[in-house]
């Protein structure tokens, strides 16, 4: 599929072999949907318009699955898999939030704010806003620690009990605050890494 959509190779690789080579760095098709393809993939014989149809590519996959998830019943494991490929190519902190309508179907997965390498901020009122507006009654967060491991800080677990408590007094219910590292997913709810399997 890699070889359809870039065309033909050059004088000294053909695309076929192009093509291996770049699943084979990116370990498969998911590990190329979770790769930041203009920074981390140096392919001899894939120049920017090459690497520029590949992203788009990505994109379009990453857009595709979203909409798969949106209005679909709620599935943590789907929606976990869907939020690696969000923050795999993240070179700083996102905060993620994931809605969840009374029918129990996934209406929203939004990146609400991008912080620095080592920290995001996020507001409780603008998460509160987009839950109300979403008339939503659960809601998952989620956010990265690019480059390090998903072991919560005392800060993360501060955002957990407050946004907890702000969104129970509404009738939210939290289902999990997810922390996205190198060693895989932390959920808060359960205080140990999620199997991703």
């Amino acid at each position: 599929m890699i070889a359809v959509l870039l065309g033909k190779g050059d004088r000294n690789r053909s695309i076929e072999d192009l093509s291996r080579e770049i699943l084979r760095i990116t370990r498969g098709l998911g590990g190329l949907l979770s790769i930041d393809i203009a920074r981390n993939l140096r392919v001899q014989g894939l120049g920017s318009a090459k690497a520029s149809v590949l992203m788009a590519s990505v994109e379009l996959a990453r857009r595709l699955k979203y909409k798969s998830l949106q209005g679909a019943s709620f599935d943590a494991s789907a929606l976990a898999k869907y939020m690696r490929t969000i923050f795999l190519p993240m070179r700083r902190e996102c905060f993620v939030l994931a809605t969840v309508s009374p029918a129990g179907n996934l209406l929203r997965v939004e990146i609400v704010s991008k912080g620095s390498l080592e920290e995001v901020g996020v507001h409780p009122r603008d998460l509160v806003r987009m839950v109300l507006n979403d008339e939503a009654t659960e809601v998952i967060i989620a956010h990265n620690h690019p480059g390090m491991t998903s072991e919560p800080s005392p800060e993360d677990w501060e955002v957990y009990t407050r946004l907890g408590s702000i969104l129970s007094e509404l009738d939210v219910r939290l289902l999990d605050h997810w922390i996205f590292g190198i060693d895989g997913i932390f959920s808060c709810k359960h205080s140990t890494r999620l199997d991703e399997d």
